[in-house]
């Protein structure tokens, strides 16, 4: 065989190594993807059986992070903390680290709440059926290397029975049957969940425009604009209730018959400041549309816009309380709902000015009569799945 032949021929074999190996990776990195997608739809077990596979053919340490994760999540508080211990052993970066001690601390604590007993238990991942994958492939042996051929045997003999076994194993978290078994956690340490319209909080910012009086008739012009700045808080999640606070401005400007008045023409800013309950109706079918109608109650800050301090800054000075009742139409995007755009429909009232200035009176600017303003509403949120002011615990590798 001419030497070009034999440089072909080694050519070839390096190449469809590498290619099975750059497969293995390839395999483990979807078994990993369908396993979080496992872990959003709550079927840990399941998602346990991926993150197994992965590591048994490309050991990483992200893996045995998701890995651990998911037994956690089994309440297998033992074998995550297995798992947990060969993140460190596979050549983690800091920033895993951090969160894999975060990870052990939580395993730690939920488990002495349980009372189970907690020991160490070594480290290691992947199938404890399959022996040390081939350093030229990728692919896992069914044991140790024959040392005069270069392929791999069965295992060494069973000094007691003189049967081969398979190998030397790599684990996956795999403990002895029963350590460290608990009841599984209640609700989830992931960052994210399956598209539910579940979430803790959001901040959402609307448009507003509308119609309606404010004070008295024809004081003040019937067309009114204006936005909204509020967050949200899922006070019940089973029932999709929840609570709003929120800050909306409204401009209305002056009315036809008081263009020309003594002081100029008369227009009026509100600053509306208050609370509100809501409840998501989602539809079957439609799993990304809510209807979700609102009640709330409000502060309002009043200024005509001749109302100024020594400095020539414009004051809310008269105040007055209110309500608001609206619906709306919220349709969700994202991979787990996290955008939200809706439409709605509603009104905002007021009683008459409640106080004045000193030196004014409500009758003089025309606020001394009740008002309402209808409006339309073109908004966006985002929704957050954590505990407000708190990064999520966990974000999968």
């Amino acid at each position: 065989m001419s030497r070009l032949t034999i440089g072909v021929v080694l050519a070839l074999s390096l190449a469809s190594q590498v290619a099975l190996a750059e497969s293995q990776a390839e395999i483990a990195a979807r078994e990993n993807d369908e396993g979080k997608e496992l872990m959003f739809a709550g079927k840990y077990p399941d998602a346990s059986a991926k993150f197994r596979d992965a590591v048994a053919r490309v050991p990483e340490a992200k893996y045995f992070f998701n890995l651990c994760t998911s037994l956690y999540q089994e309440g297998k508080f033992g074998e995550a903390l297995t798992a947990c211990n060969s993140v460190v052993q596979n050549n983690a970066d800091d920033k895993l680290k951090d969160k894999n001690s975060k990870l052990v601390q939580k395993i730690k604590d939920t488990a002495a709440a349980q009372h189970v007993d907690l020991q160490p238990a070594g480290g290691g991942g992947g199938d404890p059926n399959v022996g040390t994958p081939d350093p030229n492939t990728g692919n896992p042996t069914t044991g140790t290397p024959d040392p005069n051929t270069g392929n791999p045997t069965t295992g060494t003999p069973d000094p007691n029975t003189g049967n081969p076994t398979t190998g030397t194993p790599v684990t996956t978290g795999a403990a002895p049957a029963g350590y460290g078994v608990g009841r599984p956690p209640e609700g989830s340490v992931i960052a994210a969940g399956p598209p539910e319209h579940n979430y803790t909080w959001t901040l959402g910012f609307d448009l507003l425009g509308g119609a309606g009086q404010i004070g008295a008739k024809n004081f003040y012009g019937q067309v009114a604009g204006g936005f909204r700045v509020k967050g949200d808080y899922m006070l019940i999640p089973a029932a999709k209730l929840g609570g709003e606070i929120y800050l909306q401005y409204q401009h209305l400007g002056a009315s036809d018959m008081q263009i020309q008045r003594q002081g100029g023409a008369y227009d009026l800013d509100v600053i509306d400041v208050g609370v509100a309950a809501y409840k998501h109706l989602c539809l079957r079918g439609v799993d990304r549309l809510c209807l979700t109608p609102l009640v709330g109650a409000q502060l309002a800050l009043l200024s005509p816009a001749d109302s100024t301090d020594s400095t020539g800054s414009q004051v809310f000075n008269y105040a007055a309380v209110g309500g608001r009742a609206q619906i709306t139409a919220d349709i969700a995007f994202g991979r787990h709902y996290e955008h939200v755009f809706s439409a709605g429909i509603g009104i905002n009232v007021y009683s008459a000015s409640l106080s004045s200035p000193s030196d004014a009176s409500a009758m003089s600017v025309g606020l001394d009569s009740p008002g309402a303003i209808a409006f339309l509403s073109l908004g966006y949120t985002y929704r957050f799945n954590t505990p407000l002011g708190r990064a999520p615990f966990i974000i999968l590798e």
